[in-house]
């Protein structure tokens, strides 16, 4: 193999593992429950219900940089994700990576 076609191949697989985390998902958490095992939840799907708790709602939303939560929603965080929950019906509304935020 000729050294520019060694540098194009190594080039070519460079660029192919840096373009891995543009395509990180931020559109699902996987959750590891005892007795239930691990469980991914993606926008749409029912949240567990102690996410739904006031408790665990964040109410530092602003200084975090998230979408204002409508009526009956909030942001909880779940694992490395954000999450919007609409708190009557316990969907994941939204999901943001928490390093995607300031």
């Amino acid at each position: 193999m000729t050294a520019s076609k060694l540098f194009a191949s190594l080039t070519l697989a460079a660029l192919c593992a840096a373009s891995v985390p543009a395509f990180a998902d931020d559109t699902s958490v996987t959750l590891d429950r005892p007795g239930v095992g691990q469980h991914e939840i993606k926008k749409g799907d029912k949240v567990p219900d102690e996410y739904k708790r006031k408790e665990l709602a964040l109410g530092d939303w602003q200084k975090r940089h998230l979408a204002a939560p409508g009526e009956n929603e909030q942001w909880v965080e779940i694992k490395d994700k954000y999450v919007l929950v609409n708190i009557p019906n316990g969907t994941a509304k939204d999901m943001v990576m928490k390093s995607k935020v300031k």
